[in-house]
């Protein structure tokens, strides 16, 4: 007797089966059926009823009675898209999270099932009435589309990139679930209010040369735009699309056009996703089956902050036409912008790298004496400190910058290469002494450790800035000279003398000594105490 096709998904993806099983009723389907038709229904006659014949576009040659499929077209990709998004992201966020707190997780993770084959089966089966309700709308949103002139060629560009983007926000949701749980029964309703904020966020930005146009390739209306404004016939006159992003025809990476084709948007948006998809998936692969786990290992943080300084850096360039235009002054807020990101980065690292009071214990217990050894860990392994790590992590991130630097153009800002060097250095000189006072307070043992670091650091960056300004201490002051030790250096530097700016950051390279000698003092301590311990039979020191 042949197997069912339920049967047969059980057989490859058993996850994918029990959530079919659970969802696919009849009662569940009904529902979902008549929604998507209600809502199909409903947009049909809002279309119909907004715009009388009076008010359709006429051209020199014809009457273009037509536009109303256009219109129509747009408002139910922004439905679908949205829907998929955010409302999906809902449901697997709160699917996970309701497994967390009846403890079948644990359960999953103990079956012999693949961390990849449990989450692809969430990815499909959790949200297939919410696919269901979107394949039915798919003809409906095929004949609009092909009514309105639009290539069918473009329309499956729409579809694909609207796939990718699920797998990268689904992939997302199910991530934040896993490292949210403090959050409770808010989970579900943060992360889709977060998908959502995100969404309406990028459809309206527009393109302007900085790093934030990274943010557009995220956003799968964006591709929208190509499919409205390019169509043939009077179309392109009306304005009034609910497509907003401005400027599409100016995005450029490294100043290579993304925009100047279909195919070429479509590709580009398609391997953002693809990169975006493979780093999330790295951190659930991690964190599934170990809850306490760092999101990435050392050796993978080296190849993201590659990464993401190559992509943010390709869109900070200022394109040529804005150079023949004498726009180079942008040069500067884009480096800014580019430094702020690897700030962001640099500090999210330091909390994923390192490690806690009792993964340092045992390193410190089994560690190997030679330096060779000694070096090797500090590079690779996850439990030895991350100091060297984040240090590497912040080359990797100053070398772009610094070369970009180098070959800054002559007036494209107020600042000299010393001075953008020195603020460089000035910056990167906080964020390893950051890292330095992060591992220190991980080693204490109160409870409230993560705590009381992640506070400590984050009162770092936010109190100095803010105690200077409400002082107030401007820049050109004085005393203006204190903004060199916060994380804002950069208008300080032009009213400072090379020398005392020299003198900062030798007092920086002092404190950042005196935290690493008590760090190794407090390892080698605990390494000592352990192995006395073990020696002596005795429990190693509590957690």
């Amino acid at each position: 007797m042949s197997l069912n096709w339920l049967d047969r998904i059980g057989e490859s993806n058993p996850q994918l089966f029990r959530e079919l099983k659970g969802r696919l009723q009849n009662r569940n389907i009904a529902i979902a059926v008549a929604l998507s038709l209600l809502g199909q229904l409903s947009l049909f006659l809002y279309g119909e009823l907004r715009l009388s014949p009076s008010q359709q576009i006429y051209s020199e040659e014809h009457w273009q009675p037509k536009y109303n499929f256009l219109q129509l077209f747009t408002s139910l990709s922004f439905l679908i898209s949205f829907a998929l998004l955010v409302l999906g992201s809902y449901l697997l966020i709160s699917d996970l999270a309701r497994e967390e707190r009846r403890a079948t997780l644990n359960f999953l993770r103990l079956t012999p099932q693949s961390p990849q084959s449990i989450l692809i089966g969430k990815m499909l089966g959790v949200p297939i009435l919410l696919y269901l309700a979107v394949l039915l709308a798919v003809p409906l949103h095929l004949w609009l589309g092909l009514s309105a002139e639009i290539p069918l060629v473009k329309i499956l560009g729409f579809y694909s990139v609207l796939v990718a983007s699920c797998a990268f926000f689904y992939s997302a949701a199910l991530l934040f679930s896993l490292v949210s749980s403090w959050f409770s029964g808010l989970q579900a309703w943060l992360g889709s209010g977060a998908v959502l904020a995100f969404l309406f966020i990028t459809n309206n930005k527009g393109i302007n040369h900085s790093p934030a146009d990274w943010l557009n390739l995220f956003c799968p209306s964006v591709i929208l735009r190509y499919l409205v404004n390019r169509t043939e016939s009077v179309y392109e006159y009306y304005q009034n699309f609910s497509v907003s992003h401005i400027d599409t025809q100016q995005w450029e990476w490294f100043n290579l056009p993304l925009s100047n084709a279909f195919g070429s948007a479509v590709i580009f948006m398609l391997f953002n996703y693809a990169i975006g998809t493979y780093w999330i998936w790295q951190a659930l692969n991690r964190r599934f089956h170990n809850p306490n786990a760092s999101l990435i290992s050392k050796g993978k943080s080296y190849l993201l902050t590659a990464c993401m300084a190559q992509v943010s850096l390709g869109f900070a360039l200022p394109s040529w036409k804005d150079w023949e235009q004498g726009y180079s002054l942008q040069l500067f807020d884009n480096f800014l912008s580019l430094v702020s990101l690897n700030l962001l980065l640099l500090v999210s690292l330091i909390a994923t790298l390192s490690p806690h009071r009792q993964a340092l214990l045992d390193w410190t217990r089994y560690r190997r004496e030679k330096a060779s050894a000694l070096i090797q860990d500090l590079l690779w392994k996850d439990k030895s400190p991350a100091v060297v790590a984040i240090a590497i992590n912040l080359a990797i991130a100053c070398i772009p910058l610094a070369t970009w630097i180098l070959i800054w153009p002559l007036g494209a800002s107020d600042y000299s290469t010393i001075q953008l060097l020195s603020g460089l250095v000035l910056t990167l000189n906080l964020v390893l002494t950051y890292a330095t006072l992060t591992q220190l307070m991980l080693l204490m043992k109160s409870p409230l450790r993560a705590v009381w670091a992640a506070g400590t650091v984050v009162a770092a960056n936010l109190l100095p800035p803010l105690i200077l300004s409400l002082l107030p201490i401007s820049p050109e002051n004085h005393w203006g000279s204190l903004w060199l030790l916060s994380t804002s250096p950069w208008d300080a530097l032009k009213y400072t003398s090379p020398t005392l700016v020299v003198q900062v950051i030798l007092f920086e390279w002092s404190i950042l000594g005196v935290l690493s000698w008590q760090l190794t003092r407090k390892l080698q301590r605990a390494g000592e105490s352990a192995t006395k311990a073990l020696l002596a039979g005795r429990p190693a020191l509590p957690n």
